[in-house]
């Protein structure tokens, strides 16, 4: 667990001085691909709809390549005990943390409601991370590739200082998907990003999101909305996580085995590289934010324009459009959204090694912009089946159950509705042999679990 933390200095030898910054505030088997195509407008209400001549820029900022050069230095010296990792995979092989099969959950109630309409699969955490009001889970991503073969989840990490929360740090947890009516395990991964300072020194700061839009989210009964890392996706080599006002991008082959024992970031007196005693850390290599869409407003604010202020509350990965995708959605209360200025489901095209598809500038624009009426949008997923995409949204209520929404684009309809989980957080496709499956995490303390539905389950029957 984190401590509120201050800054050190510590000598690195060769001249060199490493800061340790106190932060404040896939190919998925063979899938169905298809080209990602128009559609008409939104016609009824919440319907989901590509937003017409609406489009989208992001332009990476990659991480100093002299702090990534220093970095590849310090972890070939055998001193520093760090060992690099080609991929999560041995993280995931090495999981000591618990998850248990729902029937051994006792009151844990987040899924009673859905588990009665839907086929489901659901693990409640079986340790200190169920009830820990200082790590909260937000994103989830399912990966069946050699990167990993397995589940990640994004938390964000808080402190109190009075009585306010401070957001101080982030990691992800890292396991193989645990199997129905057994157990299931994680291992924590310590997100990290390295910079250079003005004068080309190394220096670690953990991964603090940026602050969140303001606005009354507490006193509208949405105190588990999105805030910090509120999404996560891996694709081929990369992961990505949804951080408000763009995407953090993470090469897994950036992941390295450190030293425990000390609950700090960086060299110890000792020399050995730490990462708040996990056994692993991964290393952000850029991050993209949006040049043609202001900044985010509060979450009860509606953007000026349909192709202006745009939020990144989550993050997903979609193996069924061409090229495959990710897919970052905003979390909206009322007041957010008009009939005209709706929420915004954003695809952005991937290449095949699962970076980003930018052109020399270091730019990528979405392949398609939807629009939907819908509020309260925690995580969303997408399907592609060749002749259109189907979306589908977790929405949160509380305390109370939520509603999961699937929605056919430009169908006309309003969105198929059912019960959903309470405190339900992102979601994440899954094309599982035996039935696609769409994954889902909870947030609130007490109440937190992995889970997932089948696909087909969560809209209307006859639906591709």
């Amino acid at each position: 667990m984190y401590t509120p933390r201050t800054t050190t200095m510590i000598g690195l030898g060769g001249g060199a001085v490493l800061a340790v910054a106190a932060a404040v505030a896939l190919p998925f088997g063979t899938p169905r691909t298809v080209a990602i195509s128009p559609a008409a407008a939104a016609a009824a209400a919440g319907d989901t709809a590509p937003l017409p001549g609406v489009s989208f820029t992001m332009k990476s900022a990659p991480v100093s390549a002299e702090a990534l050069r220093q970095l590849d230095a310090m972890a070939a010296n055998p001193d520093r005990g760090m060992t690099r990792r080609p991929n999560l995979a041995a993280a995931a092989s090495g999981a000591r943390n618990g998850l248990s099969w729902k029937s051994e959950c006792g009151s844990n109630d987040a899924v009673e409601a859905v588990d009665a309409k839907v086929t489901l699969g659901a693990w409640c955490f079986d340790n200190g991370d169920k009830s820990s009001p200082y790590w909260i889970p937000q994103g989830v991503a399912i990966s069946r590739t050699e990167q990993l073969d397995g589940v990640v989840l994004s938390w964000y990490h808080r402190h109190k200082e009075g009585d306010d929360w401070v957001t101080d740090g982030s990691r992800i947890t890292v396991g193989t998907r645990p199997r129905v009516q057994a157990k299931g395990a994680y291992q924590p991964v310590t997100l990290v990003i390295p910079t250079a300072t003005a004068d080309g020194r190394l220096a670690f700061k953990d991964v603090s999101p940026a602050a969140p839009p303001t606005g009354s989210v507490t006193t509208k009964g949405v105190a588990e909305a999105k805030q910090h890392q509120g999404g996560t996706a891996l694709a081929g080599d990369f992961l990505y996580t949804a951080s408000t006002s763009g995407l953090r991008v993470y090469d897994i082959r950036r992941t390295y085995q450190v030293a425990t024992g000390e609950n700090i970031l960086g060299v110890g007196d000792d020399g050995r590289f730490y990462a708040h005693n996990e056994k692993y850390a991964l290393f952000q290599t850029a991050a993209f934010s949006p040049e043609n869409a202001g900044s985010c407003p509060a979450w009860d604010k509606a953007p000026s324009a349909q192709d202006e202020d745009l939020c990144f509350s989550t993050v997903t990965y979609d193996p069924t459009t061409s090229p495959k995708s990710l897919l970052t959605a905003e979390f909206k209360t009322a007041g957010g959204v008009t009939s005209a200025r709706p929420m915004r489901v954003v695809r952005w095209p991937l290449n095949a090694d699962g970076s980003l598809k930018t052109d020399a500038s270091g730019r990528v624009t979405s392949s398609v912009v939807y629009g939907t009426n819908l509020t309260k949008v925690q995580g969303a997923s997408g399907y592609h089946s060749g002749t259109g995409d189907t979306i589908y949204y977790n929405t949160s209520n509380g305390a109370s159950p939520g509603s999961i929404y699937s929605d056919r684009d430009g169908d006309g309809n309003a969105p198929f509705k059912q019960v959903g989980p309470i405190g339900g957080e992102s979601l994440a496709f899954d094309p599982y042999p035996e039935g696609d499956r769409v994954w889902g995490v909870t947030e609130r303390p007490g109440q937190r679990m992995l889970y997932w539905i089948y696909r087909k389950e969560m809209q209307k029957p006859g639906m591709p």
